[in-house]
């Protein structure tokens, strides 16, 4: 009786890591397979999907050197696409275009190191192409979002970061935004 009470506690302990381990290990695995995607994306000139049936697939690539931070974003700003990375909010989604490109992010993960962005820090953006293009930080706002307006969004090619604020309480549901413009250089 003793033994079987072992064996079954053993079994449900090694279930309850198993079951534990399952989104970190996910959420690994699905890095992996954006930044696959990314790499033949821009090796094909083709639009890849991470997994097959994705509803997105990745169209850019921030690099923020100084703090060593490389994103690949994703096309979409909607619950799904941003889960995985950032998003390139429609129609704001023409990397190196003449309008802005406008990405999407989760503050508690994909973009938790905006608050880290200084003023004046440069921001690499790859497109599909693999062609790159140095954006410059000119701009740092907090802005509500329940007005629906945001202070950029002018007819250039501006490079706009948008995540949740405030960094430190991410239990709530914030109706302001951490913004960040970046002009092209």
């Amino acid at each position: 009786m003793k033994i079987q009470f072992k064996t079954t506690l053993i079994i449900t302990g090694c279930l309850l890591c198993l079951h534990g381990s399952w989104l970190p290990i996910k959420g690994w695995l699905s890095q992996q397979l954006i930044s696959y995607s990314w790499h033949q994306s821009v090796n094909l000139n083709q639009k890849i999907k991470p997994w097959p049936w994705a509803d997105t697939y990745p169209i850019a690539e921030l690099l923020f050197q100084r703090l060593n931070k490389r994103i690949v974003v994703l096309n979409g700003g909607d619950p799904t696409t941003l889960a995985f990375s950032a998003g390139a909010i429609a129609p704001f989604n023409q990397a190196l275009s003449t309008q802005p490109f406008v990405v999407a992010g989760h503050r508690d993960s994909h973009f938790s190191f905006l608050d880290e962005v200084f003023m004046n820090d440069i921001i690499s953006l790859a497109d599909k192409h693999g062609q790159s293009q140095l954006y410059q930080v000119e701009a740092i706002d907090i802005v509500d979002a329940s007005t629906g307006e945001l202070p950029v969004l002018a007819d250039n090619s501006q490079l706009v970061l948008i995540t949740c604020y405030p960094f430190t309480n991410k239990s709530s549901n914030s109706n302001e935004r951490y913004v960040i413009t970046a002009k092209r250089l």
